[in-house]
């Protein structure tokens, strides 16, 4: 009897391993496109936020011109503030839509891997594009954040790909995506448009090498249109470098920075205040570099073709150069990893680039493997931290206690800006002593804020105010306590959603 049942075990497994065989490698890669989207849209819903996602909220209440003077005096253009208000007109302000409208640019860019990289490619370029994208774990940390980044990636992604394609014949839906693309970029990120200029000089200058007339006359007709275009926004663009030259937030640490340049794409989700979670992705990010640059070299003897290799890492590095020097010109850092991600779409195609033409499946399902693993960690500290149920606690909590007309101060880029979100119809008052020159950007945060670089404001609050500093704050014994104010109540909250911490202080006269 046992023998029989081993003996129907043993057909069943052989008549499974011949059904995965026989399963092409397309038909996996439309269920990696299924799984991938699935994985990657699983930390979305949830309704935390914090500092740089309550900016993105707060300006998408705002009109579209408003969006614009206001957008104006930040460090990014409008276009994807003003793609949100959109969601916000149709919504009403969700911010679990916000997240998902965040996802769906991701999950474009894991289809791209089977409706264009597949076709121009081939089968395993396209298929490990489309892993590669949804298992790098950098790609699962901005596919639901509120910002601009999962947008810039596709944008510079797609222009990349029609900008092969018009390198290879001229055709005009071609060149009207590659010029709709490359608009998008330059509107989305400073990274986009330092991307996007590139690949317009690059496809330009092998046009001309080429002597093809007909494709030079279309990119200098759409490189008119794109300057027309971006006209309008020169001046707000001129005040933000201002801005910047004065003083940004960037800093550069060693090693710090050059490990989070480095192990980004690989770190994704990373909370520690120091270098040590970044030692591992970087050490790996390092070997991989090093295995790409031995595979390249040995395909080059080879005489394989490696253009669309080579151009995508052009691009990549021509980026971080350009940067690089921005930084050393200004004397003001905008070389961050957080930007990297609008030019991960030529990272994750150079890598998949390679991998295909590596015959020894051997090495490809170990990189793949190690990949994957760092993916699925990532995705699972992801996950488990945007559904903490400490994350409510904060805002529940004033939500419970607050009456109308009671006013809300605070100093720090934490929690205050959270409540500035959602608590609009009480005076919010952020206490800028350092006069960080933000008032106009800041007023993003709606008609009842306001930003203050002297104590006077302290004289305009109301008989209650609500104190929301991190555990370590003073701005009551700072500002309040010899103004008649007595603590009536005071709680700590720590939240895993970006390790935010909260002292929340009810004082009243």
């Amino acid at each position: 009897m046992k023998s029989k049942q081993k003996r129907k075990g043993t057909k069943e497994m052989e008549k499974l391993k011949d059904r995965l065989k026989r399963i092409t490698i397309k038909q996996w890669h439309i269920v990696v496109i299924v799984v991938g989207i699935l994985f990657i849209s699983l930390g979305a819903f949830h309704k935390n936020i914090w500092f740089d996602e309550s900016y993105s909220v707060g300006l998408a209440r705002h009109t579209f011109g408003e969006i614009w003077s206001i957008g104006g005096h930040d460090v990014h253009p409008i276009l994807y503030y003003w793609m949100l208000r959109i969601v916000y007109l149709i919504t009403g302000g969700s911010i679990i839509a916000y997240k998902i409208f965040s996802v769906i640019p991701i999950a474009i860019l894991i289809i791209l891997g089977y409706t264009h990289i597949r076709k121009d490619f081939g089968e395993k370029t396209g298929f490990i594009f489309s892993f590669l994208t949804v298992v790098l774990p950098e790609v699962a940390v901005y596919a639901v954040e509120i910002r601009m980044y999962s947008w810039a990636i596709l944008a510079v992604t797609i222009l990349s790909i029609y900008a092969y394609r018009l390198s290879k014949e001229d055709n005009t839906k071609n060149w009207i995506i590659f010029g709709i693309s490359s608009l998008a970029s330059i509107y989305l990120h400073y990274y986009g448009l330092m991307a996007a200029g590139l690949i317009n000089v690059i496809l330009l200058v092998y046009l001309i090498i080429k002597k093809r007339k007909k494709g030079l006359i279309f990119i200098i007709s759409f490189g008119i249109v794109q300057g027309l275009a971006y006209l309008p926004w020169l001046m707000n663009f001129v005040t933000q470098l201002s801005n910047v030259s004065h003083g940004f937030w960037i800093g550069f640490s060693f090693p710090k920075t050059p490990m989070e340049l480095l192990s980004s794409q690989l770190a994704g989700y990373v909370k520690s205040s120091d270098y040590t979670d970044l030692l591992v992705p970087t050490v790996l990010s390092l070997e991989l570099y090093g295995y790409i640059i031995y595979k390249t070299y040995k395909y080059f003897k080879e005489k394989q073709d490696l253009q669309p290799f080579k151009w995508s890492v052009i691009v990549y590095f021509a980026v971080i150069i350009a940067a690089i020097i921005i930084t050393v010109v200004m004397k003001t850092s905008i070389l961050y990893y957080r930007y990297l991600f609008v030019i991960t779409g030529l990272y994750i195609f150079a890598i998949s680039f390679i991998l295909a033409k590596e015959k020894n499946k051997v090495e490809i399902m170990t990189i793949l493997s190690v990949i994957a693993i760092l993916g699925g960690y990532n995705n699972i500290k992801i996950i488990k931290d945007n559904y903490d149920s400490s994350n409510y606690e904060p805002v529940k909590y004033i939500e419970e206690n607050i009456q109308e007309g009671d006013t809300i101060a605070f100093s720090n880029l934490g929690g205050g800006f959270v409540a500035a979100i959602h608590f609009v119809d009480n005076q919010v008052y952020f206490y800028n002593p350092e006069n960080w020159g933000v008032e106009e950007a800041y007023k993003a945060f709606g008609p009842n804020y306001d930003t203050c670089v002297t104590k006077e404001f302290a004289e305009k609050c109301s008989n209650r105010v609500w104190i929301i500093d991190d555990v370590n704050g003073s701005l009551y014994e700072d500002l309040f306590e010899d103004k008649e104010y007595k603590k009536a109540s005071e709680k700590e909250f720590f939240t895993k959603y970006h390790d935010y911490n909260y002292k929340i202080t009810l004082i009243e006269k």
